[in-house]
């Protein structure tokens, strides 16, 4: 009879792929592990893993039997999940991954007014690690823009359209503009974000949308930009969230008039990631949230 154990350890030895460093994972022997994942094996009737005097890898008929395997410890976890989740007497958390938390702090903070009973865990990724998060299912959600993330098999709600500005200096010769197209920045030095950023994503489809590749100047985490830009160094697309906390003060907000210049943000979620009642609340304040500021 085949075991979870069994099923645990060929998790992990095929994310490894090597006996030793699994062995020393699971605080087992070399001996324990490879009897256990052979006796797998013989049940099963096919072998998992090619094997070699110094490696191990997992095969074709391993990788199918490894996306079943990972549904059941999905299952398991999710029965889990749902049992907590009508335990009322237990703090409910929501776990949520963002690109920044910088624009979205009023957001959290009135949905911990409303919802006390509930917990928000907040954590800032680059991409593939935001992408890592949802296929993983360690977070409820991750809040990214629409062309961010490249993901199969994701779920997505929207609850946010952003306009798009252009942020310059007080001397610039476009701070007294009340918008500008993207056709006339062609020669203007940009200030980025870092590659992984999802902001820097977005920036890279707009460009694309424009028709050029805009020159960069310095690419930098979000803290540097404000200084940079006021001191003329260079400009930076931002979005209308940013302009409504003043994240790049103390410089000029630009809209950009382009019809293409807007961002859908999106909550994305697994399906396979149970949805408990915390995530669902938020997951309703987020898309009246901002509806409920738009009327």
């Amino acid at each position: 009879m085949i075991t979870l154990l069994q099923l645990d350890y060929f998790r992990k030895l095929a994310a490894v792929e090597h006996i030793t460093k699994t062995a020393q994972e699971l605080r087992i022997s070399q001996t324990a592990l490879s009897s256990m994942i052979i006796n797998l094996e013989r049940e099963l009737g096919v072998q998992l893993f090619d094997r070699s005097k110094r490696t191990i890898r997992l095969n074709d008929a391993g990788r199918v039997y490894l996306r079943y395997v990972n549904d059941i410890f999905t299952a398991l976890e999710n029965g889990q999940a749902a049992l907590q989740d009508i335990n009322v007497s237990r703090d409910h958390s929501v776990r949520l991954a963002t690109g920044t938390s910088s624009v979205w702090s009023s957001l959290f903070h009135d949905f911990c007014k409303v919802y006390p009973q509930h917990s928000l865990k907040q954590s800032n990724h680059t991409i593939p690690q935001l992408e890592k998060a949802l296929t993983e299912m360690t977070v409820d959600f991750v809040l990214a823009g629409e062309n961010d993330l490249h993901v199969s098999g994701m779920e997505k709600t929207w609850f946010k359209t952003d306009d798009i500005f252009l942020c310059v200096s007080e001397s610039h010769p476009l701070a007294h503009r009340e918008f500008v197209y993207m056709e006339e920045l062609r020669d203007e030095s940009f200030i980025s974000l870092n590659e992984t950023a999802p902001w820097n994503a977005y920036c890279d489809w707009v460009f694309t949308r424009a028709g050029y590749t805009p020159h960069v100047v310095l690419e930098c985490d979000y803290t540097l930009r404000a200084s940079l830009i006021s001191s003329s160094f260079g400009v930076a697309l931002t979005s209308a969230s940013a302009r409504d906390v003043d994240l790049l003060k103390p410089n000029r907000y630009i809209r950009v008039a382009d019809s293409y210049a807007v961002r859908k943000m999106y909550l994305y979620h697994n399906p396979q990631r149970y949805m408990t009642s915390a995530a669902r609340d938020f997951l309703e304040f987020c898309v009246g949230y901002y509806q409920s500021k738009t009327v």
